[in-house]
């Protein structure tokens, strides 16, 4: 509000400065006409060179004539100047000249328009001084003033109690959006907005401000699900930590204490790959786990990890169909990637898994595709969510947590690529679509 009343008032000064100048000019212009019609009638009422003694003028109090010969002496002049030696001392040009003069012997010290003109008479030439005082002009120019100093204070209370008005109108509504976000707490986060009908800024205001709470809500249900799913995955191999120890403890003699460690020591290795999956996922959550851009050989990857199960895996995994594709990013996450889709077709696989990598224009794919039970069409979507098993036969005793295949999902879109699961008839088929370079 402030500052309107500042630009308001700046602008209206600037306004006040150009009509006084504007109002000065037209009124010096309607001056010079008179004053040059007044010439016009001295010259017309010259004869042979003489003048009228005293010449008339048409106002005694504000006007004047004086007429002076090439030596500067007073041939005649008008009643108010009359007896005055030369009162103007400038010479006219070649026309009509026009002056601004002070201080000259009439009147009460006003300024005065004067006006000179040549005229050759018999005996010489002579010049022609017309003068008219400023004093109406300078009261005009000043009651104008005078009046637009009382107006506009006048003016800029008004425009700033209107500005402050309409501004807090208009801001009411924001003031309400704002007031109703404050009171919503973290545990009200279902909570909305109330959106106004017309869709103007406020309206889209609202509108973000609930898409906004929406994400919240839903970052706060993952968040919620993550730690509760989180706990309950880790108390499992905890609690059968803590039972083993004190069933040993308790038939202390009887225990064989190597089996009971090698117990416990599962119940710890499952623990900690827990809780390296969840760093993972942190991390990408956090936006922290940026692949660095390093050129990466895809093929070697698939076929170390695929050697690798193959010397503890009952199974045949064909890598016949992997062919060279390089890829921009982070080798040892997408070897994570890898490791964890290879790890999870060999567990769901009956006699085989069968590796396909190719590198088309511009992108690559890999397929890895086991014989299993596949997936069913409504958990397609699921299984990358994290703590989800698909397969309810499939016990947390061996070894999964849920956070494989999320852990593949986030890693494949951070380096800018897709995964799903389609139908392979009999199994599953995961296909992982990445950028490729040359």
């Amino acid at each position: 509000m402030i500052a309107a009343v500042v630009v308001v008032g700046a602008a209206l000064g600037i306004a006040n400065v150009i009509l006084i100048v504007e109002l000065n000019a037209s009124q010096i212009s309607g001056v010079d006409s008179a004053l040059r019609l007044e010439l016009n009638s001295v010259v017309a009422t010259s004869k042979n060179g003489t003048f009228p003694q005293p010449i008339q003028v048409s106002s005694q109090e504000t006007s004047f004539i004086q007429i002076v010969d090439a030596t500067g002496r007073v041939i005649t002049s008008s009643a108010s100047v009359e007896g005055e030696s030369r009162i103007v001392s400038f010479n006219p040009g070649s026309q009509t000249t026009f002056h601004t003069m002070d201080n000259l012997p009439i009147g009460s010290g006003d300024q005065y328009r004067v006006a000179a003109f040549g005229e050759n008479t018999p005996s010489g030439r002579a010049t022609i001084y017309v003068g008219e005082s400023l004093a109406a002009i300078d009261r005009s120019a000043h009651d104008v003033l005078a009046g637009l100093l009382l107006v506009d204070p006048i003016l800029l209370v008004i425009v700033g109690f209107t500005v402050w008005w309409l501004v807090r109108r208009a801001l009411f509504p924001v003031e309400a959006i704002r007031s109703e976000v404050a009171e919503i707490s973290a545990s009200e986060l279902d909570r909305r907005v109330a959106e106004p009908v017309v869709m103007d800024e406020v309206g889209r205001l609202a509108s973000t401000m609930n898409d906004m709470l929406d994400r919240l809500d839903q970052s706060n249900q993952r968040q919620k699900s993550f730690v509760a799913d989180a706990s309950h995955e880790l108390r499992s191999p905890i609690a059968a930590a803590q039972t083993e120890l004190e069933v040993s403890l308790t038939h202390f003699d009887s225990t064989h204490w190597p089996d009971s460690a090698r117990t416990v020591l599962g119940d710890l290795e499952r623990v900690r790959r827990i809780v390296d999956d969840l760093v993972i996922l942190a991390h990408y959550d956090e936006r922290a786990a940026t692949p660095s851009p390093v050129h990466v050989d895809l093929d070697e990857l698939v076929l170390r990890e695929c050697t690798r199960l193959q010397r503890i895996a009952p199974i045949l995994i064909d890598v016949s169909e992997v062919s060279g594709a390089r890829v921009n990013g982070d080798a040892e996450r997408l070897g994570r990637a890898i490791r964890n889709l290879l790890d999870n077709a060999v567990h769901h696989a009956q006699h085989q898994v069968i590796v396909t990598l190719n590198g088309g224009s511009g992108h690559m794919e890999l397929r890895v595709r086991d014989d299993g039970p596949g997936v069913n069409p409504e958990d397609r979507a699921r299984i990358f969510e994290r703590f989800v098993r698909a397969d309810s036969a499939r016990s947390r005793s061996d070894g999964g947590s849920g956070l494989g295949l999320a852990i593949v999902s986030d890693i494949i879109a951070a380096h800018g690529g897709t995964v799903e699961v389609v139908d392979a008839q009999p199994g599953a088929e995961f296909i992982i679509q990445l950028p490729s370079v040359e």
